[in-house]
């Protein structure tokens, strides 16, 4: 028998404590498919989507497939753009319909201005034209926060289980999977959630150096091998959003043929308990200060140091467009560098109007809040590089899939080539860099606006790496925010004894 599936990707991760919002522009700038242009983009790629094709191939599904929306992290999605991919993709679910299951690629961190919990919003939405009774099989990011209603919406949910999200592909094969077996009546699944009392946790999700999230992750492999367990994510939690259920959280998929929910209960007990207990395991940025005097004594080594400015991550919603690390490494005399990719729309048109050789004095980056990580800094550089910003990723994150950073300038400042982008893309992969022309491991450092997506592509590179703060919006002390709609009393901003 074929069964009758819909196929949909709405991915956003919202910060709430930005100036910004998320539109239909920062949707567009990433991608924004329909119908038949989601295979065609999606096929073969590391994607959750493309996993989700393979699936479908593999199983003699009918797929339909529906929308693909994703923006770069950033602020709350407007009210505007929500509505218009919401109602697009209701108008072909209703179109195309009736189906027999669902599947819906989501982060699980959306905020919109008009829900704080986006996702299950969406869901709601579609549950509206598809109904309650089929099933429903999601796929989160490991930093998505969840709240209880995603129990009812969905009956199927896998999260990432690497930092860098090396392995969306595999998870999207993982849920169509089991929502392949749900549809062939082999189980009846259920998801169950528990959270322990936390803001932080997991030690923000890292997988890369054998730390806490690890741990929790071979427990929850563990877990997941008794009778009715289908599924036990790990979920680190999203700091930078001013929600109900941020933090860790735990989501169980069990079979309610073999399992009891008592029984879900007691495994995502278990693991929230082996949460609370590496509290205070955390690995911090060093202060930006003493990054640039170890870079002072470092010495050259097979390949690029690599700086990561923690605090002014896009893919954390930041505006990555703070200058206190390039400024720091002008001072300090950095030779052979490049650093990327500084957002500022206006000195990429500016410079790309001179040309290429041109000798521009202009004013770069802090335009969007001077008071953050850096304002507006003055250089005078000469413009090596302009491009469209396009690119395909290499991997090992999105492998195959279109990026683009719009107009997008290399200038030389300097022994600093400054990648300067009309649109946010975090420096994931080196064809970002190459995008204007820039090899990454012809540098003697390469300074990156990250926090851990860099170590994909530019661990098996680097000689050395430091992760630093330079006062950018998404510094990982989250004492110094204000947070009025979280549950409390929640660790660390409270004392906790749980």
């Amino acid at each position: 028998m074929s069964h009758r599936v819909a196929i949909i990707e709405f991915i956003n991760e919202s910060n709430t404590f930005t100036v910004l919002r998320t539109g239909m522009a920062d949707f567009f700038a990433s991608h924004y498919f329909q119908g038949d242009e989601i295979p065609d983009k999606f096929r073969g790629t590391g994607s959750e989507v493309g996993g989700a094709i393979e699936v479908a191939e593999r199983r003699g599904w009918n797929p339909v497939y529906i929308t693909a929306a994703h923006a770069e992290p950033g602020g709350p999605v407007t009210e505007a753009a929500r509505v218009e991919i919401t109602g697009e993709c209701l108008r072909r679910l209703r179109e195309h319909g009736p189906f027999d299951g669902v599947f819906v690629a989501l982060h699980g961190a959306m905020v919109t201005e008009t829900d704080e919990d986006g996702d299950c919003q969406f869901l709601r939405a579609i549950r509206e034209v598809v109904g309650d009774d089929i099933p429903l099989a999601i796929t989160l990011d490991l930093h998505a926060n969840i709240a209880d209603e995603l129990a009812g919406q969905a009956q199927i949910a896998v999260s990432f289980r690497t930092y860098p999200h090396v392995d969306m592909r595999e998870v999207g094969v993982e849920a169509c999977e089991l929502l392949h077996r749900a549809l062939e009546g082999e189980v009846t699944p259920r998801l169950l959630i528990r959270r322990p009392p936390m803001l932080v946790g997991c030690d923000d999700g890292r997988t890369t150096e054998d730390g806490p999230m690890c741990r929790l992750l071979d427990l929850a492999a563990h877990e997941a091998q008794a009778p009715g367990i289908l599924n036990v994510a790990v979920n680190a939690g999203f700091t930078d959003a001013d929600v109900q259920a941020a933090g860790p959280s735990v989501l169980v998929t069990y079979d309610t043929g073999q399992t009891s929910v008592q029984g879900a209960d007691a495994v995502a007990a278990r693991i929230c308990d082996r949460i609370w207990s590496f509290r205070d395991h955390w690995d911090l940025p060093v202060p930006l200060a003493d990054c640039i005097a170890r870079l002072k004594t470092t010495h050259p080594g097979k390949g690029p140091v690599v700086v990561a400015d923690f605090s002014d991550n896009p893919g954390s919603g930041a505006y990555s467009d703070c200058t206190a690390l390039i400024a720091a490494l002008l001072e300090a005399g950095i030779e052979n560098a490049a650093a990327g990719a500084l957002l500022d729309p206006k000195a990429a048109r500016e410079l790309a109007a001179h040309g290429i050789g041109a000798e521009v004095t202009l004013s770069i980056g802090g335009k969007t809040d001077a008071s953050v990580g850096g304002g507006p800094l003055q250089v005078t550089g000469m413009v090596q590089a302009v491009s469209d910003g396009s690119f395909t990723f290499e991997g090992p994150m999105f492998t195959g899939l279109p990026g683009s950073c719009g107009l997008s300038v290399c200038l030389r400042v300097q022994g600093i080539d400054i990648m300067i982008v009309s649109d946010r893309m975090q420096m994931l992969d080196k064809n970002v860099f190459r995008a204007v022309g820039i090899e990454p491991s012809e540098k003697t450092l390469l300074a990156v606006k990250s926090m851990q997506h860099f170590k994909g592509a530019f661990g098996p590179i680097a000689s050395e790496i430091i992760i630093t703060d330079a006062g950018g919006l998404c510094t990982p002390d989250v004492k110094r925010r204000s947070y009025t709609r979280l549950r409390r009393p929640v660790f660390p901003l409270d004392e906790v004894h749980a």
